[in-house]
């Protein structure tokens, strides 16, 4: 198309240049007003080669398309909040069975929530409270509203349940729902059956327990014997315990502190080793340092020479 627009321009360009000519071949027969002519077609001229020269304007790229389907298509978990629908519903805070009320299995409760409407349209009595997933313990599927509730005013909706026979932890969730369906919040009830779970003990050493051997200690004076004295540290929960020795012979100042991990609760056993020179009665004890910082006992035994 470009090429056509510039052929044609050309062609005129040529066409006003033999004018141009011809007009000069008769220039001295004409008048002044006369010879204004070829002014006027020079002017032309460059006007034309200015078109030609000028580069063509681009299109305005049209506007993204935006998929306004999708976005109508979101919905609010917990309510359909639009200009379009006048239903809202908010807890006003008081309701039946706190989350975690303990039950016995069998047991009948009534769980009720007390809501406001916060909307611009009536409640009628289709609105009503619907079962949507978790444990239903009992309930019915549906709730119906017993009465018209206008905006401001408060209602509150009772679902009558039983509690489940087997121990545990149950969750219940329900939808309170327009008579149109649009959505005015999700509630739920929460509840333990049977006794509740005790808490995870706290992790600590309970005790410590003490054993040497040899048993009997008799060696030959002067001379050296080793005698080794071991631990049993019991905990009540897994982690991490860290200890020290000391003994008789001023061991606290030269034993290093050392660790003993336990994945959960019960017994391990460290060792201390000492080294006697003489008869004479002798001890060794432990330091948990953590997690109780307490000293457990000690472990006394007594040396004889042949």
């Amino acid at each position: 198309m470009e090429k056509r627009k510039q052929l044609i321009a050309l062609t005129i360009l040529v066409m006003l240049i033999a004018t141009i000519a011809c007009d000069f071949s008769f220039g001295d027969s004409r008048s002044e007003e006369e010879d204004l002519g070829p002014q006027l077609t020079m002017m032309s001229i460059q006007e034309t080669q200015t078109a030609v020269a000028k580069p063509p304007e681009e299109e305005a790229a049209p506007p993204p398309e935006t998929d306004d389907a999708e976005e109508d298509a979101e919905d609010n978990d917990d309510q359909q909040a639009s200009s379009e629908n006048c239903y809202f519903s908010k807890w006003t805070g008081v309701e039946t069975i706190p989350d975690g009320t303990q039950f016995d299995p069998g047991d009948s409760f009534v769980k009720s929530w007390t809501l406001r409407n916060d909307g611009t349209c009536e409640w009628t009595t289709d609105c009503r409270m619907v079962f949507e997933s978790g444990s239903q313990m009992g309930g019915p599927a549906s709730t119906d509203l017993t009465e018209v509730v206008a905006p401001g005013e408060t209602y509150k909706v009772d679902i009558p349940m039983t509690a489940p026979s087997s121990d545990g932890d149950y969750s219940g969730f329900w939808r309170f729902k327009a008579a149109d369906g649009t959505k005015m919040g999700q509630y739920w009830v929460k509840i333990t059956v049977g006794e509740p779970a005790p808490p995870p003990a706290a992790f600590a050493v309970t005790s410590v327990s003490y054993s040497v051997s040899p048993a009997m200690i008799l060696f030959t004076c002067p001379g050296k014997q080793k005698v080794t004295i071991s631990a049993n540290i019991t905990t009540s929960a897994g982690g991490t315990v860290s200890y020290k020795w000391n003994d008789s012979q001023g061991c606290l100042s030269g034993c290093p502190t050392k660790t003993v991990d336990f994945g959960n609760a019960g017994t391990k056993t460290v060792e201390h080793v000492m080294t006697i020179g003489a008869a004479g009665d002798y001890w060794a004890k432990l330091y948990i340092d953590d997690p109780n910082h307490q000293w457990f006992d000690q472990a006394n035994f007594h040396a004889n020479c042949k």
